[in-house]
């Protein structure tokens, strides 16, 4: 049976602030709260820990299993959201429909670990990495490029980003060396 959608729902979407689509205001105030916590407390610290080295957090006494739960259920949730609201702007519920929209995510996180701080995934890299894979994308269809060219682009930026980030973390890395057989 095919029902019309509640306007509450389509309003989730489609509504306008300031001119301003609401998906966009839903976009800064998650990531100003993600930056908070990733930042500002102590849980931040323990995910970037159990990140970067799984083994010394359990042997500084952080529970790692209990945090890579809670960082696994927490990434269901904003996913679960954001079906929700590609369910709300597309007007269909159907499972198949948000696949497309994994390389570009994988892209950004990438990206956005070779701009604010490189050789680091956070969150204002993200949005930056985002907004550049966005801007390239908008070009692309702009100029009326082929069905090939936008998935090509995504996975040479992912390629270039990977390459970026792994150098960045191998500079890192070397500088970290240095100032250890330095001791200054």
């Amino acid at each position: 049976m095919v029902a019309s959608l509640p306007q509450g729902f389509l309003s989730l979407n489609g509504t306008m602030i300031f001119g301003l689509p609401i998906t966009g205001f839903y976009v800064l105030g998650l990531a100003l709260a993600l930056w908070f916590i990733l930042e500002h407390l102590p849980v931040g610290r323990y995910l970037y820990t159990i990140g970067a080295n799984p083994k010394a957090a359990a042997l500084n006494g952080i529970p790692v299993q209990r945090y890579t739960m809670g960082a696994f259920v927490a990434s269901g949730a904003l996913t679960a959201v954001a079906g929700v609201l590609l369910a709300s702007k597309l007007r269909i519920g159907q499972a198949s429909v948000g696949l497309e929209y994994l390389l570009p995510a994988l892209v950004g996180a990438f990206l956005g670990s070779t701009t604010i701080k490189p050789g680091r995934v956070n969150v204002w890299g993200t949005v930056v990495g985002v907004a550049i894979l966005a801007v390239g994308i908008a070009g692309i269809q702009q100029f009326g490029g082929s069905f090939w060219v936008e998935p090509m682009f995504n996975g040479v930026t992912l390629l270039i980003a990977i390459g970026i980030a792994g150098y960045a973390q191998r500079r890192r890395g070397s500088a970290t060396r240095n100032f250890k057989k330095t001791g200054s």
